[in-house]
């Protein structure tokens, strides 16, 4: 099948069945985000500290399992794998129901993050399979897009379906999304993949566990994950502090424009090899928001730094999925997403305790503008080493 310029199609069957489960589980993941905090204090009686570590709990899962969840998806069958791990994730929605107490709630947040860790990782890699390897650079962008349309529409409707019909409803309805997300696995054809003799399969090794490979290209990463979880976390906060409350809802989506408009700007640039140049034109974006947000003063400027970091953040991260997917051997799809998601993750959990410190002893324009000082620093060593790095050793 093939389109007017004689390249193979890449929204095929597969891909938008795919598609469909990402945008389901983070929908799902995202309707519970804003109203969680509400859940642990009222109703199951925990302190203000408490619950943040509570919270933090289900992140702390996601990213221990992320390296286990690489070898996983490479040595086993990945749409089985998908199936069993996302029908795990939606199950436990419905556990929330009968969980009320605080212990049992604990285990859940933390098995959630598991059958979540697993779940992204080899939801990535079945999408990799399905979409041809001519187009994998828009096929990574725009499956990627799926998360961000979520968290645009996903805290608006979990806030809807709490306030009108209470929090079980609100856990059903997320039981039920993520069904939906689930069944459209089913329907994926079966993955084949290649034969590989036991005698030749490479020993078990922490190159099995995270792309080794890849470590000299990911600090940029890893600090674009700092800043974005100091924004992500405190951006509530950070509007009534700043004397315009009510806007995190608008925040998020114009942060979500943005990343969704980059992401489809950047697609085809990011297919033609083009991945160093969409890295430094979305750091770039970044720098500039949080330059902005040391003067902002006033909601809409506030939007704009938004829009802002969605467009940095809709450059960098498809063009990062890749890199580390190029760098890795066609056996190593599974630990090349762990690697991504790794370093990620590990960005946005430290962001968000070195942010609450600085916030605390210091303030939210001292927070990104140290933000924008490591981002430089993390620029500079993607320029010196990393992008060259990447050109020597890519394989496609």
């Amino acid at each position: 099948m093939e389109n007017n310029n004689n390249r193979p199609a890449l929204w095929t069957r597969d891909f938008i069945l795919a598609f469909t489960s990402n945008l389901l589980l983070f929908y799902s993941f995202y309707m519970l985000i804003p109203v969680l905090p509400f859940y642990v204090l009222n109703n199951l009686g925990a302190g203000e500290s408490q619950a943040g570590v509570i919270l933090s709990l289900y992140t702390i899962a996601a990213l221990v399992i992320r390296p286990f969840s690489g070898y996983l998806v490479d040595a086993f069958s990945r749409k089985p794998l998908y199936l069993v791990c996302y029908g795990f994730f939606c199950v436990i929605f419905a556990g929330y129901v009968v969980g009320t107490t605080l212990f049992l709630f604990i285990v859940m947040r933390v098995l959630h993050g598991f059958a979540f860790g697993i779940s992204t990782v080899s939801g990535s890699t079945v999408a990799v399979d399905v979409m041809p390897s001519e187009r994998r650079g828009e096929g990574i962008g725009y499956f990627g897009m799926a998360a961000n349309i979520a968290m645009a529409v996903g805290p608006v409707a979990g806030l809807w379906v709490h306030k009108t019909y209470g929090f079980e409803a609100l856990f059903l309805a997320a039981f039920c999304s993520s069904l939906i997300g689930f069944l459209t696995i089913t329907l994926i054809k079966p993955i084949r993949k290649e034969h590989v003799p036991a005698e030749s399969k490479p020993p078990l090794s922490l190159d099995r566990f995270i792309l080794l490979k890849a470590l000299p290209c990911v600090a940029l990463l890893f600090i674009v994950g700092l800043g974005y979880g100091s924004v992500l976390n405190y951006i509530g906060l950070y509007s009534e502090t700043a004397s315009f409350a009510n806007s995190a809802g608008a925040f998020f989506v114009a942060l979500s424009a943005g990343v969704i408009l980059a992401r489809l700007l950047s697609a085809r640039y990011i297919n033609k090899g083009k991945i160093n140049q969409m890295i430094y034109i979305g750091t770039v974006m970044l720098l500039v928001a949080f330059g902005l947000f040391t003067i902002c003063s006033s909601a809409w400027m506030l939007y704009l730094i938004a829009f802002l970091l969605g467009a940095g953040l809709g450059y960098i991260n498809p063009a990062f999925q890749s890199m580390l997917i190029n760098l890795a051997r066609h056996d190593q799809r599974g630990t090349a997403n762990a690697t991504y998601f790794t370093f990620w993750d590990l960005g946005i959990g430290l962001g968000t305790a070195v942010g609450g410190i600085i916030i605390a002893r210091l303030n939210f324009e001292w927070l990104y503008a140290i933000c924008g000082a490591a981002l430089v620093l993390a620029l500079i060593y993607f320029a010196t080493v990393s992008a060259g790095y990447f050109n020597r050793n890519k394989l496609r």
